[in-house]
């Protein structure tokens, strides 16, 4: 017993004498967040988005990290997305972002760390229509409805997980001996799932494919 008492005691003192514990961590964590450009169809529809973004990071050797990171993203509708006649219409896009990465660059503490990271995902994404005034005819993937629809059914929220990867790099600067400034720019591919037309004769709507720009600022720790 008091062998174990004396082990865990040295353990608290190695975790809180910083000239050690800085030589040897092998876990960080970054907190950052920035714009979201978006591109093709679905840029069609939305704005620049914009959300935070947190993550761990686990170092197998000096060069080579694995990353779990979440993030959140809010987009407002553009002004001329196609509304298909409505006289009113409201809507938003949201994603929750699940990614598991991989990461390869200078060692961390470098004073001036390049990087690039690379991996698979998992994405909640949602469409809020908010408001609509209009016949009830709406056929577009990125509304996720496709048919003719009760007025009143217009209105609500529409998605699910979608699969995905990302791919794209970073550098990080330094600050003191254990943290870092970094600045980071990644490609997200989401396939979306095809919305069917509920119009009789009608060929499907098309698929809910995605494509975004995440633009992040952040600190790593």
């Amino acid at each position: 017993m008091r062998t174990a008492v004396t082990v865990c005691l040295g353990a608290l003192l190695l975790a809180f004498t910083p000239s050690i514990a800085s030589a040897q961590k092998k876990v960080h964590v970054n907190i950052g967040g920035g714009p979201t450009f978006i591109a093709d169809d679905l840029g069609d529809h939305f704005g620049t988005g914009w959300g935070p973004a947190v993550g761990v990071t686990f170092d197998a050797t000096k060069n080579v990290s694995f990353q779990f990171e979440y993030a959140y993203r809010w987009f407002d509708i553009k002004d001329d997305a196609p509304f298909f006649g409505a006289t009113r219409f409201s809507a938003n896009h949201q994603t929750h972002q699940l990614d598991f990465n991989l990461v390869l660059g200078a060692p961390a503490g470098s004073t001036i760390r390049p990087y690039a990271i690379i991996g698979p995902g998992m994405y909640n994404r949602k469409v809020e229509i908010t408001e609509y005034v209009g016949n009830g005819i709406i056929c577009d993937p990125f509304w996720y409805i496709c048919g003719a629809y009760p007025i009143d059914a217009v209105i609500g929220s529409r998605g699910g997980w979608d699969f995905g990867f990302n791919v794209g790099g970073g550098v990080g600067f330094g600050i003191g001996e254990t943290a870092e400034f970094y600045v980071e720019m990644r490609y997200h591919k989401v396939w979306g799932p095809e919305i069917p037309s509920n119009i009789a004769g009608a060929t499907g709507g098309g698929n809910a494919d995605g494509i975004y720009y995440p633009l992040t600022f952040g600190l790593r720790f």
